[in-house]
């Protein structure tokens, strides 16, 4: 394998640029942004189909792709190498897959030198062709590519099946809360309780038991709607400098990396008064809990957004202006009817996220298995379609 020399691109100032990216995980290509090319300032090249890439800065994260004939015309910054295979000893397709597998990341992080953050180790091209790469016979590399690309046609079924039931529960969530009568008001969130800024502790605080705590991060990744269980602790002597969310009060991220992640809403149903870090907003109303949350991830409430967010390095939304915000508030039982469909859906929601997570490791313990001979691969016979 040895590096090709891209051709760098001088874009004319009214061209339309599309720059690359390689998503991590070994999920290929993508556009990951376009500029006109007045606004281009930093060298670009451009892609050549049939050559393998990564990202030096993820190669880590398994961020490796063989570039298609659709990305003919796309660039990359330099931190994009690409390179030439032999085709006697490998196919483009087969390397990829090899070095998005867990085993080869390992070593690219090994090799990899950079930041003290981890997320920005970069991988040097005289490091990568160092990297050694157990290639089986051509036509084993072929046949370990049919099994896992039949799979991938499973995962990518269940991912579109995934985006399409969480596309419809938008749309019902919407729907529900469109069918108003005179019952209804639009209610400012300053005028249906207390908002409360949480208090500051950080990760390194965390016990193996103590005072539950939902750090803001958590509420991005970890929690649905709701919930009624804590995945950190806090050391009792840290509870008077603590702040508290109470059974049935919302804890709402005040801060993200986006718009869409700032101001999602838990409701915490736990029995016990849960610390919230100061990133956070503890909303204490008078609503059906699980119904307040799912008003905040409405589309009618999440347009307000773009009016009130602060867009600095991260995306935060000011007490004051969260208290300006308003959600529709209709009949007590009518809350709680449109959280128990809401909840219903949620369960099928999660269900094929579920399906999806379970296929993904089964694809990466057959993938381990392939590549490091746990399976025996014989080539398929010409006409077998097995």
């Amino acid at each position: 394998m040895t590096q090709h020399v891209p051709d760098l691109v001088t874009p004319a100032d009214d061209d339309i640029v599309r720059f690359a990216g390689v998503r991590w995980y070994g999920d290929g290509l993508f556009v990951r942004e376009q500029r006109k090319g007045s606004a281009v300032k930093a060298k670009c090249y451009a892609l050549k189909p049939g050559l393998l890439v990564y990202n030096r800065l993820f190669a880590w994260k398994q961020s490796f792709a063989v570039v298609t004939d659709e990305f003919d015309g796309v660039v990359v910054s330099n931190e994009f190498p690409q390179f030439e295979v032999d085709a006697t000893q490998a196919t483009p397709e087969f390397l990829a897959l090899y070095c998005s597998s867990p085993v080869f990341a390992s070593k690219a992080l090994s090799l990899s030198s950079g930041s003290a953050a981890v997320s920005r180790n970069r991988l040097k091209v005289a490091d990568f062709l160092r990297l050694e790469v157990a290639c089986p016979p051509l036509p084993v590399q072929e046949r370990i590519l049919e099994v896992i690309s039949a799979v991938d046609v499973v995962i990518d079924a269940l991912l579109a099946e995934a985006e399409a039931a969480e596309t419809a529960r938008t749309a019902l969530l919407n729907e529900l809360l469109q069918r108003r009568d005179e019952t209804w008001t639009d209610t400012p969130i300053g005028k249906l309780g207390t908002v409360t800024r949480g208090k500051r502790f950080i990760k390194s605080d965390y016990v193996e038991s103590g005072i539950g705590c939902i750090h803001y991060s958590q509420i991005h990744t970890d929690f649905g709607a709701h919930t009624d269980e804590v995945h950190s602790w806090l050391p009792e002597e840290m509870r008077p400098k603590l702040r508290f969310a109470k059974p049935d009060n919302l804890v709402i991220a005040g801060t993200s990396e986006n718009v869409d992640g700032v101001l999602k809403a838990v409701a915490w149903l736990g029995d016990e008064d849960v610390a919230l870090h100061d990133d956070a907003y503890i909303f204490e109303h008078g609503l059906e809990p699980r119904f307040a949350s799912y008003a905040f991830a409405s589309p009618e409430f999440r347009a307000q957004l773009p009016a009130v967010i602060s867009n600095t390095k991260v995306v935060r939304v000011s007490k004051d202006a969260l208290k300006r915000l308003t959600i529709p508030v209709p009949l007590p039982e009518t809350q709680k009817e449109i959280a128990d469909t809401m909840d219903a859906i949620d369960r099928q929601v999660q269900a094929t996220s579920d399906e999806v997570a379970r296929a993904q490791t089964v694809r990466a313990a057959l993938l381990d298995a392939l590549l490091n001979h746990k399976i025996e691969v014989t080539p398929a016979e010409a006409g077998d379609d097995s």
